[in-house]
């Protein structure tokens, strides 16, 4: 019988357990990363709610709208009002570069990555997703064109979702619009009415929504975008002004509420209220914006072997 190769080996363990996805706690532990907008910093705690720090001060974030990890295992934020998107280690959360600097972003809020590893950022005050090389940051084109199906405020949920094609919330006219995720064309409206829609995620098939004015987490059909009805009660847990979610393998549903400076947490199944995971104080949480789960460490060093191991591989 062969051996298997070091990368499948650690693929391997990192499917079984060790990172299981961006809600992942496994055996390493994992970070809750927090865009705190008007605090001009990112905080990390771990996922009992403990107050880790903050990524690196010497970024100068301005705004940080959205913080993804993105395929190359680099973490990788938006800063909002000086047209940057900027680069930190994952693990160490030290600062790296600035890999995008474009007043064309024109207040850059969301970012994804296709199969290819081209990075789209959506553009809020242009009203278009732009697409850039993934690999050396060069703008290729205007993915989605400015004001296509009416976008209006591209915002910072925007995500490819389980059908290939691109997702964005056009928030000041309360949609979510659908466009070919090959080619940029407009598909139409995912969602006609959501009041203020910021970030969303697939999650069991369903489509999750935060929305800014109903003060709730809504829920729609994952295929047609179809309401499935209430979930959560108006302002749930003191749920006010809601801007970023996502879902943690632990079994909740973690929604920042930017009117109150905290990040709260529900059942990810019935909805109903758990408790504070991130309060004003001791972090002075200002106006939190985004939410993402990443891999500790520990978990961002092994991704990073078994990215080499692999690249060596294909050497060979």
């Amino acid at each position: 019988m062969r051996m298997r190769s070091l990368s499948t080996v650690l693929v391997t363990c990192l499917f079984a357990g060790i990172f299981a996805g961006p809600g992942a706690s496994g055996a390493l532990g994992a970070e809750m990363l927090v865009c705190g907008y008007n605090n001009d910093r990112v905080f990390r705690y771990d996922m009992s709610g403990n107050l880790l720090g903050t990524l690196d001060a010497a970024a100068n974030l301005s705004g940080p709208l959205s913080a993804r990890m993105g395929p190359d295992g680099k973490l990788y934020v938006t800063s909002e009002k000086d047209n940057r998107i900027v680069r930190f280690h994952a693990g160490t959360g030290a600062y790296l570069d600035t890999f995008i600097s474009d007043a064309g972003m024109n207040s850059p809020t969301g970012m994804t990555w296709d199969k290819a590893g081209n990075l789209y950022i959506s553009s809020f005050n242009g009203n278009k997703v732009r697409k850039y090389n993934g690999a050396t940051g060069a703008y290729i084109s205007d993915f989605v064109t400015a004001g296509s199906g009416s976008l209006s405020g591209a915002d910072n949920g925007m995500m490819f979702g389980p059908d290939g094609n691109l997702y964005v919330p056009s928030y000041n006219n309360n949609r979510i619009i659908k466009y070919n995720g090959a080619t940029g064309a407009f598909l139409g409206n995912f969602i006609s009415s959501v009041g203020r829609p910021r970030q969303f995620e697939w999650f069991g098939g369903t489509f999750y929504v935060a929305s800014e004015t109903a003060n709730q987490i809504r829920r729609f059909n994952g295929t047609t975008g179809a309401s499935l009805g209430a979930w959560m009660s108006t302002g749930s847990g003191g749920l006010s002004t809601p801007i970023g979610m996502v879902f943690g393998n632990d079994g909740f549903l973690y929604a920042t509420s930017a009117g109150s400076n905290q990040v709260l947490k529900y059942d990810a199944v019935t909805g109903a209220f758990v408790g504070v995971f991130a309060n004003t104080l001791p972090a002075g949480l200002n106006a939190p914006a985004f939410l993402t789960i990443i891999p500790s460490p520990g978990a961002v060093a092994l991704i990073t072997l078994a990215g080499l191991a692999g690249a060596r591989g294909r050497k060979r």
